[in-house]
């Protein structure tokens, strides 16, 4: 690797090493050891050494993962006699990738965020249908239904206990004519209670994803699960089954747009709900509302023929690694083989797309620093119907940010993202003061 003869255009590898005190000089310790100063940290230096035709480094980078570092890369780079000589030190520096962000469109969704946050919600709650009152029985109507999800989804979206959310928005409501009269604290609780209200927030989730629908389109989707956890752990055995004290938590499934992290589709389990059933149904429920995904990745626990001739037929090309344990027989499958060969013979550009499933981790931090990672609810099914309410939270928070991010119209759903942008809200009230987004009706809450 080091050999070979050095002409007069030519260094050798001594020749060659840098200045001693500059960042990334390499130094000949012994026949198969060298010193390289580091990057980032004055007086400061590590050993590379070749050994078991492997080369090891005692930087913390190598030791954490045992994989080739910046060190071995710069040593291999400059010991070698073929290498043009490099002009400047910063050049030969292997620079990590970072990923630009429109801080002046994101500072105005957030200033916007409180006051659209309820229009934008109220608009995605006009579809609803209402309960009927049975016949024959007295007393007054039920509070519409529309209302109700109203304030579960808010009091979710506020990140507190029922009646410190009705107070909030009892303050938020006066002298607006948002809300005439807030219902009871106890309104919340009762919806996550009932059996019906877990298909219409699925429906909401659902919803609330088309308008990014053309955004996403010919992108990347990426799938996984995570956890959430109730405030209460599984019960005590007797002493003498020994038992184990666990937390109990349901798994939330979902396939989200790499591009902007909108959930596009979504599945709740309980904690045993394995993540390879899951592929086909949420690929299948996004391809039938319009989506059209290019690529879908997920990690090894997604790994079948079934899952991978699913994504054929549908036109998607998938991405997920396979396993120490994998085969090349395609047992009737295309696109095993196909994956195969590319994942071990084309691996750094199987991992340039395998990567953006880093995208749905994301989503998933982003939902549990915002609303929180526990579940304040009581039983199985609140829990659940409270999951899908923080997703839902989560698709209007990115709807927002995507109205001034890409100027999409939420009033249409489905519209292509060349609207106009909007500008961000003048004054540090702005967002208090009526900042509103084109294409949303703002009708008083309290109506019927």
């Amino acid at each position: 690797m080091f050999g070979g003869k050095g002409g007069s255009d030519e260094r050798s590898w001594r020749s060659r090493s840098l200045d001693a005190a500059s960042p990334g000089a390499v130094a000949p310790v012994g026949m198969i050891e060298f010193e390289v100063r580091s990057f980032t940290r004055p007086n400061v230096s590590y050993k590379i050494r070749f050994e078991n035709g492997n080369w090891k480094c005692n930087c913390p980078a190598w030791l954490d993962r045992e994989g080739i570092c910046k060190h071995i890369k710069k040593a291999a780079a400059d010991l070698n006699p073929f290498r043009p000589p490099a002009t400047d030190v910063a050049t030969q520096q292997e620079l990590r990738p970072t990923y630009g962000q429109d801080w002046p469109a994101y500072d105005a969704a957030r200033q916007a965020m409180p006051l659209m946050f309820d229009q934008l919600l109220w608009d995605l709650l006009e579809g609803v249908p209402e309960s009927l009152q049975p016949v024959g029985r007295e007393g007054r109507k039920p509070l519409p239904l529309r209302l109700q999800l109203l304030m579960a989804v808010k009091k979710v979206y506020l990140t507190t206990d029922s009646r410190t959310a009705r107070g909030r928005m009892i303050l938020e409501s006066g002298g607006k004519g948002m809300i005439k009269q807030v219902p009871n604290y106890a309104t919340p609780s009762r919806l996550f209670n009932r059996e019906e209200t877990a298909g219409i927030l699925l429906d909401l989730v659902e919803r609330s994803a088309l308008p990014l629908r053309d955004l996403e389109d010919g992108g990347t989707f990426a799938i996984d699960s995570s956890g959430f956890t109730p405030t209460c752990s599984s019960a005590y055995c007797t002493e003498k089954h020994d038992p184990t004290r666990r937390h109990q938590f349901i798994k939330a499934h979902t396939l989200i747009g790499c591009k902007t992290g909108i959930v596009v589709s979504v599945k709740i389990t309980d904690d045993h709900g394995a993540d390879c059933p899951q592929f086909i149904p949420l690929l299948r429920l996004a391809v039938s509302h319009g989506f059209r995904p290019a690529k879908i990745t997920g990690d090894k626990a997604y790994l079948s023929r079934a899952n991978l001739t699913e994504s054929e037929r549908l036109g998607i090309d998938p991405f997920i690694p396979m396993k120490s344990n994998s085969i090349r027989a395609s047992k009737g499958c295309r696109m095993w083989i196909k994956k195969f060969h590319e994942f071990h013979a084309m691996r750094e550009e199987f991992d340039a797309s395998y990567h953006m499933r880093s995208n749905v981790e994301a989503v998933f931090s982003s939902i549990k620093r915002r609303l929180g990672e526990r579940l304040l609810s009581k039983n199985g099914l609140s829990r659940l119907n409270e999951l899908l309410a923080k997703i839902l939270v989560h698709n209007i928070c990115v709807i927002i940010h995507e109205i001034y991010e890409h100027g999409i119209d939420p009033g249409v759903p489905g519209a292509p993202a060349s609207v106009r942008k909007l500008p961000p809200p003048e004054g540090p009230n702005a967002a208090a003061d009526g900042a509103t987004a084109p294409g949303i009706k703002l009708p008083a809450v309290g109506a019927n």
